[in-house]
């Protein structure tokens, strides 16, 4: 069996406690899990909710066109979230919210089946910082890479922006009452 995530995508306390954590947040169970710990795979994706997960390199670039499911996979990613193959390249969605290397599906699936850090930071952003780490995403340029790769770069962005708009904040003059 495949290990599967109920995940409710609209996160019903946005509020960080000291017991909660992102995925706790989006309220991800998982009922099976037999992948076993420091798995190396391959996530084939179809459509939302659909993945196909395979061994190491097995989608890869060469073998990937005499899959029976060729036609119908979107992208791939490994275990660390580097995508390895993308249909939609050049014009890809950069929504966290749908279907593409940067959707967050991934990242619960990575959490779930690989326990990354980068899928627990991901997903605490998103959680916490969603707008923020959407706007930083419209304007990535892919240089630095795809999919996993930029989550540092947007993430550094992210707080870059927050640390300009309080520096910002605190360096506009307050207009005087009456004056």
């Amino acid at each position: 069996r495949q290990p599967r995530a109920s995940v409710d995508p609209a996160p019903r306390s946005p509020r960080r406690s000291n017991n909660s954590d992102a995925a706790q947040q989006l309220e991800i169970k998982v009922r099976v899990n037999h992948v076993r710990q420091s798995p190396q795979f391959t996530l084939a994706a179809i459509s939302e909710g659909v993945y196909l997960l395979g061994m190491k390199d097995q989608f890869n670039a060469y073998d990937l066109p005499a899959h029976p499911l060729a036609d119908r996979i979107q992208y791939v990613i490994d275990e660390v979230g580097l995508v390895l193959f993308d249909r939609g390249a050049g014009g890809a969605s950069r929504a966290l919210d749908s279907l593409g290397p940067y959707f967050i599906e991934n990242y619960i699936l990575l959490e779930v089946l690989s326990k990354q850090e980068v899928a627990q930071n991901v997903l605490e952003y998103y959680v916490y910082h969603k707008e923020k780490l959407q706007r930083s995403l419209e304007s990535y340029s892919e240089a630095q890479g795809k999919g996993f790769i930029c989550w540092r770069f947007l993430m550094n962005e992210a707080v870059k922006q927050a640390r300009a708009d309080a520096a910002s904040a605190r360096a506009s003059p307050v207009p005087a009452e009456g004056g």
